[in-house]
């Protein structure tokens, strides 16, 4: 039983860490400001 726990931690932690990083490949991606929006 405790290979299975062991084993079942190591998927979750594998996958927490692949939607950690596809989230801030996201949050780092700055589309380009309009010109009607920026500030003269």
């Amino acid at each position: 039983m405790r290979k299975l726990y062991a084993v079942l931690a190591t998927v979750a932690t594998l996958l927490a860490m692949a939607v950690a990083s596809s989230a801030c490949m996201f949050f780092t991606y700055q589309p380009e400001e309009p010109e009607s929006l920026r500030d003269k």
